[in-house]
């Protein structure tokens, strides 16, 4: 019975390793994720008026994506978020 449980926990600590590393989560798939959901809620894209007086929307600040347990931390200087290893997107 002592090698069933060896077994069992071994494989429970290797799916919690997986699940906090999360390596199948793409940089730049999350990034585009949080800038098309969040960019125009948070101010890291705005309006900014040019020295001739026209409006542009632009870019203020981009989004840096860090690896964070269980999922990514991705966050501009206007705000931040954490992506969850199932890409759900919270506060």
């Amino acid at each position: 019975m002592k090698r069933n449980t060896k077994i069992i926990v071994i494989a429970f600590m290797l799916i919690l390793f997986l699940l906090a590393w999360a390596p199948w989560m793409d940089k730049q798939a999350i990034h585009d994720q949080v800038f098309q959901e969040k960019a125009h809620k948070d101010g890291t894209m705005w309006w900014v008026i040019l020295p001739n007086g026209t409006k542009e929307y632009t870019l203020i600040c981009d989004y840096n994506v860090m690896w964070f347990p269980f999922g990514r931390y991705v966050a501009s200087c206007e705000g931040g978020y954490f992506v969850t290893f199932y890409g759900k997107i919270l506060l």
